[in-house]
């Protein structure tokens, strides 16, 4: 139980309000109105194209000409559901996804794709343009929506050291933070006349939760970023704890609790990362930026180019021409 609520209660009453509004126009049409910063456009651009608001919001169209932006002036939690289908696009408020279980896949509009996974938060910055890919029946995706004000009021300040490009990535949320988002969950269902308060005191504990994870990741990755540049095609777990005078079991829990994953994961990312960086600035082979990138060969290198970001090496290279 969450208060006088019960978790599954309310995930359960998101999934069925939407799939009601998913399958009725007129519901669809004012949700549009209501949601939309450009809903006009968005409605008389769907109509020229002789497309239905549901098929709008049910993703049918894969190439709608304009980017919808979404508005709030409240604050609320609410499940990604079932119901809801991709498409990309950009908010006029900051919005904290949260992974509580499963996964979920975001794309971005230059091509590269994140799978965010449980524990994991991903904070993305108004008019930043993604995409949620559909999520299974298993998972919960929880999203935060956060006006602008209330965020330069709670994580503007406690964030403001932290460099940002349109997003930020917290890889390891912590169980205080956890149990605060859930709290937000269930208090939006309360009409407590200190409502507003709790909101603030809640979002500034979950700001102060991730920067302290971000800055324990930070240092962590720094010592892992300089030896994966000295040791790209030989690095192993054994070497780097021995090198930080650990034991090679100690520091592999180290790095997953402090960064959420292992350090093959954070090895592939770095070797992927390199080689993206090559593809863009250089005009070196695919096969030679695999070598750099510490690859035996290209095969590993396409392997893993398409596991993270579904594409081929040679196609990323096209985006940046």
């Amino acid at each position: 139980m969450i208060g006088d609520w019960n978790f599954s209660t309310i995930l359960n009453k998101h999934e069925s309000d939407d799939n009601k509004q998913a399958n009725e126009e007129s519901l669809i049409i004012a949700a549009i109105k209501n949601e939309f910063f450009n809903s006009k456009e968005i409605l008389d651009t769907a109509n020229s194209l002789s497309i239905s608001a549901r098929d709008f919001m049910l993703g049918r169209i894969t190439e709608f000409p304009i980017i919808p932006i979404r508005q709030s002036n409240e604050f609320y939690v609410k499940k990604h559901t079932q119901s809801q289908t991709p498409y990309f696009h950009c908010h006029k408020f900051y919005e904290l996804i949260y992974v509580h279980r499963g996964k979920s896949w975001q794309q971005f509009k230059d091509g590269s794709k994140l799978c965010l996974t449980e524990k994991q938060c991903l904070l993305i910055y108004p008019n930043a343009v993604h995409l949620i890919e559909k999520i299974k029946r298993s998972d919960i995706i929880l999203k935060i929506v956060i006006p602008c004000d209330l965020f330069d009021l709670t994580g503007g300040e406690i964030l403001s050291a932290l460099p940002c490009n349109e997003k930020i990535l917290f890889e390891n949320v912590s169980e205080t933070a956890e149990f605060a988002i859930l709290k937000l969950l269930a208090e939006q269902s309360c009409k407590s006349q200190f409502k507003d308060l709790v909101i603030r005191s809640f979002l500034n504990i979950i700001f102060v939760e991730l920067l302290n994870s971000k800055k324990n990741n930070i240092a962590l990755e720094t010592l892992l970023n300089s030896y994966f540049e000295d040791n790209i095609k030989t690095a192993s777990l054994s070497e780097f704890a021995a090198i930080q005078n650990y034991n090679a079991n100690y520091i592999s829990r180290l790095i997953k609790s402090q960064t959420g994953k292992s350090f093959s994961d954070l090895l592939s990312s770095y070797r992927v990362n390199r080689a993206k960086r090559l593809l863009i600035e250089s005009e070196l082979t695919v096969e030679d930026i695999a070598a750099e990138s510490g690859y035996s060969n290209a095969s590993g290198l396409y392997k893993q180019f398409f596991s993270l970001l579904g594409m081929k090496p040679s196609e990323y290279r096209n985006l940046f021409k």
